[in-house]
């Protein structure tokens, strides 16, 4: 069973991005812009608990590489999808980057906050 802590903590890029709604509305940046990187958002994180349910039926190193190049590769495409899509338009193409890297940053930095293994490597004790 999750606590609605745990829950939180592990969404708070999901959170932001419903915050980042009426944010957009006040600024005057067009909602197309939200969407698209909502979109992208919530592709990269639906790849990568694909990726991470494959990598753990690999062996440990191979897991982490298909890991660690999946973290770096899945915002990079991500980016170029966006560049691609809102290359027409400036507002568009700022306000929507802007989110997606807001995203992809609160989610890398939960998932690193909130890993199992990380309580015991944090404060130096093992």
């Amino acid at each position: 069973m999750t606590s609605p802590q745990t829950l939180a903590a592990h969404n708070v890029d999901a959170i932001v991005a419903l915050l980042a709604v009426p944010v957009f509305l006040l600024a005057g940046w067009p909602l197309e812009g939200w969407f698209w990187a909502t979109a992208l958002w919530a592709a990269n994180r639906y790849l990568q608990a694909v990726i991470e349910r494959r990598a753990a039926r690999m062996g440990a190193l191979r897991g982490v590489g298909v890991l660690g190049a999946s973290m770096l590769l899945r915002p990079w495409i991500g980016m170029l999808a966006l560049f691609l899509i809102t290359k027409d338009d400036t507002a568009l193409a700022v306000s929507s980057v802007l989110l997606f890297l807001l995203l992809v940053t609160i989610d890398i930095a939960t998932r690193v906050l909130t890993h199992k293994n990380i309580r015991g490597t944090l404060g130096g004790a093992a």
